[in-house]
């Protein structure tokens, strides 16, 4: 993955409730979530974790193709730091990494 190029440990989980979980369990700097997931939007992962007094403080980047001005407000509502369409723009999120 793009990620692991910039330096940067990845974990992968196919679900919200998992990905929460996984959260949880690492407590990572940053994490990439999608919007349409199994389980769980990724609206309530956000919601979870920003809510989550272990992870607030974590970034959330949404990677959605739901990319419409509506979705990316909705993101911002849910507690993403940030919101990249599919597929991502590299330069930006080598841009964004770098910031955080």
């Amino acid at each position: 993955m793009v990620i692991e190029m910039f330096g940067h440990t990845i974990y992968i989980e196919h679900n919200g409730p998992d990905g929460i979980q996984k959260a949880q369990a690492i407590k990572p700097n940053l994490i990439l979530c999608d919007i349409g997931l199994p389980g769980m939007n990724g609206y309530q992962v956000a919601e979870t974790l920003k809510s989550d007094k272990n992870l607030s403080a974590t970034y959330l980047i949404a990677l959605s193709g739901y990319a419409q001005p509506n979705d990316i407000e909705n993101s911002h509502l849910a507690g993403f730091d940030y919101h990249l369409a599919k597929p991502p723009d590299l330069a930006k999120l080598k841009q964004i990494l770098e910031e955080i």
